[in-house]
């Protein structure tokens, strides 16, 4: 439903304004995850910020649903070499995005004014192929929907499966416990 609504939207756009009305935030009466919150589309250029963080024309989303490795977040390759794995995540987001139109369904807002989606590149979802390449992990506590990608690249011991890293999260909570030693 959510792709078929996504589609007429952005062809709705396209027929009646042409590309600038496309880039406009075309809402449809949408069932966020906050009360009478229409989601939002974004279509346009885009730049990876970070993994699972774009920029389309200008305005941050964060691709629901995955984790990617964070700023400083160190990694080890199949040979046990030391690898900024935050630097290649998000090289490998930027070559998704590169010269191609994004299209962007943003469905949440969160207290500190974050913009969350989910973002395609010719009908494929972002999220899901960094996962299923294995630069990002599902958050599985949030969806499920990425678990067999994610089972795959493990099992293919692609991206970060190859060698060793510790989940985002994971990261972040041993940054915090040594910080606050």
């Amino acid at each position: 439903m959510r792709v078929g609504r996504l589609a007429l939207v952005v062809l709705c756009g396209l027929v009646l304004g042409g590309p600038a009305a496309a880039q406009t935030n075309q809402a449809a009466k949408g069932r966020g995850p906050i009360a009478n919150t229409p989601d939002q589309t974004l279509t346009g250029s885009a730049m990876a910020v970070e993994g699972d963080l774009l920029t389309v024309n200008g305005v941050a989303v964060r691709l629901m649903g995955i984790d990617a490795p964070d700023p400083g977040q160190k990694c080890k390759n199949r040979y046990g070499h030391e690898l900024d794995c935050f630097k290649v995540a998000t090289a490998v987001l930027a070559n998704m995005v590169k010269g191609e139109e994004v299209t962007c369904t943003v469905t949440e807002q969160d207290r500190t004014g974050e913009k969350k989606g989910e973002c395609r590149v010719r009908g494929v979802d972002l999220g899901a192929a960094m996962v299923s390449r294995g630069w990002a992990f599902q958050y599985a506590s949030l969806s499920p929907a990425y678990q067999k990608g994610e089972a795959y690249a493990q099992s293919k011991r692609m991206g970060l499966w190859a060698g060793q890293v510790e989940k985002p999260w994971q990261w972040r909570s041993r940054q915090l416990r040594e910080k606050a030693k």
